[in-house]
Parts: structure tokens; C-alpha cells; sequence
């Protein structure tokens, strides 16, 4: 089954053994309206397709680290789109160091999916889900709260709503990050941050219990360069931190009709669960589940515990039938 996706450029995949592209793929860039080149992933089951799921990734992520997911959920009938965000895998980025990411509004992030969404995702078969990692979490509730129309479901993996920082040091964060963007300098590596090195090590894994599957995004960064996120610039983080402040109004989130899952990790180190917990407060039809034994990458964990999230997502999209 194909649907005949128009590319406005060929593009590839990167494979390493281990992580095979999966089978019936298509891969091609399209063209934003600023001229940007972005990345996108088809992915086709045997047989009669039983919807599209839309797999959207978090921070520093790109298309092949999900190579196995995709494969769990065209076994299970989906088509899988994978739509790269800016700066990301093998897409244009707006930042002056291509490995630092930047951007000045994540409004920016909405758009690109405005700009492929009828040539990208609408071909493919309806009914439309969303599964959505981390800062994808976060694009993807403010793009049903814009285009309530555009999926039927939407579940969320340890969304980034917001950051467990407190609150006196999210003050001075936001203090530095104002003066820099006052002298015009909010393209430079965050200080409260640092830079990433590519592979990361066990000391540094704080996304996953699973050490095979961390290695395996470690091999795809260093065998492609140009997969590398190693950091993100000061402009980047306040665009981050505004676009969470925004999408935690209960007025925002009083406005959001689709069908919201949120799955939360345990062992959780990078986004705020409490955050979580807020927004399915306050959406029109919330709910949600503490995987207490798993770390941010729920997608990426152990066997056990990923095939368990995989389930219940699935569970989650079929009860709305």
C-alpha cells in the first residue's frame, strides 16, 4: 500500500546493524515556507491499514532512533508518518552551529507541521492518531488546541510541559537568557546547559534502564554526524520555556477537544510530571499513567515495560471506537 507522497526533495535513512530500516518505507524532504528543507519518514503495514499513527519526537530525537517502535505499530496494521522537526536528524535548522538547536518562537515548530500536513499526513488512511515524545509533547498539545480536526487521539510520552528546575534558578535562567537576547546574541550555547558528547556514556544515560538501546543511539549519532543535537542555544530554551507557560493556561487547556493520554515516568529526570498532572486537570477528556519503573524514554526502555506502553497506547486508540 502506498499513498503516493509527493517529496519536493529525495532524501535517505541511516542504517546500522542492528536497527533495520523498516520494511515498505518511503523517506523525502519538503519545503517549509521560509525555504527549510525537513525531513519526513512513511512507514506501510501488510494489508489493509487500519489508520495512521503520527510519531512525533523529542528533543535532539530523529526518525531512525524509532526505527523499532515503528516497526511494533505497522505490526500492529498503523501506518507510521514521522514528520522531523527543524534542526533535527537530517532536516534544515535555523541555528549558526548546525549540532546547536534554535529557534525564536515554537510557534515555529506549529507552522512546519501546518506546511506538510495536507501533502505529508492527510493522503494517509484515516482515522489520524498522534503518539508523541517529549518535546513533541509539547508541539503536538498545541497543534490539537490549533487544528482540532486533525487527530482523532492524541497520546503523549513524558511530554515536556514543563521542567523540573526550581523556581530560583528558572529566574536567573530567564534573567541571562533576556540579556543575551538583548544584545542580540540568543544563538549561543546555553551555559545552564552545556554541550552534549556524542556518544554518550552509561554516566550520562538518564533517558533509559535499557543500556543496549542507548548504545544503539550513540552508534546512529556518530556514524551520521549530522544526526547530532548536542545542545541548544539560549533563544531556543526561552522559546521552549514561553511556549510551556502559554500551554499551561487553563484557558488554553480548557479549549483542547481531542482525546489526551499522558504517560508518565517514574524515574522521570528531564520534564515535570506535575506538569502532567496539570494539564489532564484541566483538558476536556484527560487521562493518564504512572509507569514507575521506567525513565524518560518509555519508547525506549526495557522489553517488558515498552511493550507494556505500546499496549496500552494501542488500548487508548481503540476504546474510542
Amino acid at each position: 500500500m502506498s499513498a503516493q507522497i509527493k517529496w519536493d526533495a529525495p532524501s535517505r535513512f541511516v542504517e546500522i546493524e542492528g536497527n533495520p530500516i523498516p520494511a515498505r518505507a518511503e523517506v523525502g524532504l519538503h519545503k517549509m515556507r521560509d525555504g527549510k528543507m525537513l525531513r519526513g519518514g512513511v512507514f506501510y503495514p501488510e494489508g489493509t491499514p487500519r489508520g495512521t499513527l503520527v510519531l512525533m519526537t523529542g528533543y535532539s530525537e530523529f526518525i531512525e532512533k524509532y526505527f523499532e517502535t515503528v516497526a511494533d505499530f505497522t505490526a500492529r496494521g498503523f501506518v507510521v508518518v514521522m514528520p522531523e522537526w527543524r534542526g533535527h536528524g537530517l532536516s534544515d535548522g535555523d541555528g549558526m552551529e548546525p549540532t546547536r538547536l534554535h529557534l525564536k518562537s515554537f510557534d515555529t515548530n506549529l507552522t512546519d507541521l501546518e506546511d506538510r500536513w495536507a501533502a505529508l499526513i492527510a493522503p494517509l488512511p484515516k482515522p489520524h492518531f498522534g503518539l508523541a515524545h517529549s518535546m513533541g509533547g509539547q508541539i503536538s498539545l498545541r497543534a490539537v488546541q490549533a487544528h482540532p480536526e486533525w487527530l482523532t487521539a492524541l497520546a503523549q510520552c513524558a511530554p515536556m510541559h514543563g521542567l523540573p528546575i526550581p523556581a530560583h534558578l528558572m529566574m536567573i535562567a530567564r534573567a541571562i537568557t533576556g540579556f543575551y537576547r538583548l544584545l542580540g546574541k540568543a544563538d549561543r550555547w546555553n551555559p545552564l546547559q552545556g554541550v552534549a558528547e556524542r556518544p554518550g556514556d552509561a554516566a550520562s544515560n538518564n533517558v533509559t534502564n535499557d543500556a543496549a538501546r542507548f548504545m544503539r543511539t550513540g552508534t546512529l549519532y556518530v556514524t551520521e554526524p549530522q544526526l547530532q543535537v548536542n545542545g541548544a542555544s539560549l533563544g531556543w530554551f526561552a522559546a521552549a520555556d514561553k511556549a510551556m507557560a502559554d500551554s499551561r493556561r487553563v484557558a488554553f487547556l480548557n479549549s483542547i477537544e481531542t482525546p489526551l493520554f499522558i504517560a508518565s515516568a517514574g524515574q522521570e529526570m528531564l520534564v515535570d510530571n506535575r506538569a502532567h498532572a496539570h494539564v489532564l486537570a484541566h483538558v476536556q477528556n484527560g487521562s493518564g499513567k504512572l509507569y514507575a519503573n521506567g525513565m524518560h524514554e518509555l519508547m525506549m526502555e526495557k522489553d517488558e515495560l515498552r511493550q507494556t506502553f505500546i499496549n496500552d497506547v494501542v488500548a487508548f486508540f481503540d476504546g474510542l471506537n
